[in-house]
């Protein structure tokens, strides 16, 4: 009895994603925006969504504990979006949940934003991008 043990590695499609944010130092009263653009794609894409997350960390001198939630979810594109043309990226902080960025000696409170395509076969790509949230 012969025994073959080979890994299959999962294909991933070729693909090319352009964009811009135009600020990551954001004031809480004006909206996150930014663009992306589908330059080519392999297969077709699923959505494309942009995802507002804080992180709260506390700490002291036996660690630090780090948690994250997802605050606010937006489907930027739906289906296979057509290539070569800017998506706007346009999302207003939700104010129950947002607060301007904090940092003490053991207490952060931050936020990012993760922008993440879905292709159709449920391949993900995600890219997250630390934002600081100012008051004015």
């Amino acid at each position: 009895m012969a025994a073959s043990s080979s890994c299959a590695r999962p294909t991933w499609p070729n693909f090319k994603i352009t964009g811009k944010i135009y600020s990551l130092v954001c004031s809480i009263s004006n909206p996150f925006t930014g663009e992306i653009t589908i330059e080519s794609c392999d297969v077709k894409i699923k959505s494309i969504e942009v995802q507002l997350v804080r992180i709260e960390t506390c700490g002291c001198a036996d660690g630090y504990s780090k948690d994250a939630t997802e605050i606010q979810n937006i489907q930027i594109g739906d289906g296979d979006v057509v290539r070569k043309i800017p998506i706007p990226i346009y999302m207003v902080f939700p104010r129950l949940f947002t607060c301007p960025t904090l940092s003490t000696a053991n207490f952060k409170l931050e936020f990012e934003v993760n922008i993440s395509v879905v292709f159709e076969d449920n391949h993900l790509v995600s890219e997250n991008f630390p934002i600081y949230i100012t008051r004015f």
